[in-house]
């Protein structure tokens, strides 16, 4: 469908809100090179700033704008970019003596939180589609995170078994947040190691040699580390392992609000009731629309910006960034998920 001229210019401003998820990056990049207490910028603003938003702030259910624009897509390629500039000054930060001491630390869970909320959040959208080269982009992202058998998993795994037994990605009725973790971190990676193995075995080669993808990214992310420690020294290889760890713990918050509680039967065509929602526009915009999960479930390919709310009975009571504090108190987090579960009159709760 042809769009007008006009109609263009307003479909790409409607997308510059989403600049909006950059100022994490930003104040990460200034905390590393300046050191100091400026290293607390982000986790201020990402932390506390953005949860007190994503409570007072009102949602916006507006359907999703047109597909054939190219902002979203520039504002993708920038999110990488910063991705890797926030994690190299990370690194130069430390190994020049611009951050040092407790502010080492303090950078580096800033770095994590902006890789967990905006690096491994952008990989999201860039593996999802169909053109390899975006793909690899996702990737690279993901393993600057630590966390490149994401790529496999969540595409290949978590789409096809989400909301099942099956799927260690779906947290289950009554689970607390520390419980899923100490689930999903090694059955992910396991899950994705054999979705690996089944393929090679398919054409006949070795499932656990170095074509598996998943051998070869946690051999790589070995080496590079390693690398780190020798040529920069143990504080910058620390600082990444720190990073990294603090993506993880928040990509595992995403997967744990995204479908709590929820059941599908196997065979069950996916439909929006298996995820949770928000239309909150600081989790919104902040998080390429990452929020409004029910309508990626549906259609994995769908650009960001192009997503839909949808009505079913499960929408978070605040936001992505809202739900954090919510979510490490398992009685405050059972107290006001499980009545919207049980009320809902689905069978979605786990005994």
């Amino acid at each position: 469908m042809q769009v007008h001229p006009s109609g263009r210019l307003r479909e790409e401003v409607a997308s510059l809100p989403y600049l909006t998820s950059f100022i994490p990056s930003l104040l990460v990049l200034a905390g590393n090179l300046l050191g100091g207490w400026y290293a607390a910028a982000n986790v201020v603003f990402s932390m506390v700033i953005l949860v007190v938003a994503d409570w007072l702030l009102p949602a916006d259910t507006s359907p999703g704008r047109k597909e054939n624009t190219r902002l979203p897509d520039l504002i993708l390629l920038l999110g990488v970019g910063l991705h890797t500039l926030c994690l190299a000054s990370l690194l130069y930060g430390v190994h020049a003596g611009r951050v040092t001491g407790p502010f080492v630390w303090l950078a580096a869970v800033s770095t994590g939180i902006n890789a967990g909320a905006i690096g491994i959040v952008v990989a999201h959208e860039l593996v999802h589609r169909k053109q390899q080269w975006l793909q690899n982009l996702g990737i690279w992202n993901l393993f600057l995170a630590g966390n490149p058998h994401f790529y496999t998993e969540h595409r290949l795994g978590h789409h096809f078994r989400v909301g099942t037994w099956d799927d260690p990605a779906t947290a289950r009725y009554n689970e607390s947040y520390y419980r899923f973790l100490l689930r999903t971190v090694p059955g992910q990676w396991l899950s994705a190691l054999e979705i690996e193995a089944r393929r090679l075995r398919k054409q006949n080669r070795a499932p656990y040699s170095l074509r598996n993808f998943v051998v070869r990214a946690t051999a790589l992310q070995g080496v590079a580390v390693a690398g780190l420690y020798l040529t920069l020294g143990s504080a910058a290889g620390s600082a990444y392992l720190v990073q990294a760890v603090v993506a993880m713990l928040l990509l595992e918050f995403v997967n744990y609000i995204e479908h709590y509680g929820l059941v599908r039967a196997k065979g069950e065509k996916v439909a929006a009731h298996h995820a949770w929602q928000s239309d909150k526009i600081s989790s919104r915009f902040t998080l390429f629309e990452l929020s409004r999960h029910s309508d990626h479930h549906l259609k994995a390919y769908k650009p960001f910006h192009t997503l839909d709310s949808h009505e079913t009975p499960f929408f978070l009571p605040s936001g992505y960034f809202g739900m954090y504090y919510v979510a490490l108190i398992p009685p405050l987090w059972f107290r006001l998920m499980n009545p919207i579960i049980e009320n809902s009159k689905r069978p979605d709760a786990r005994a």
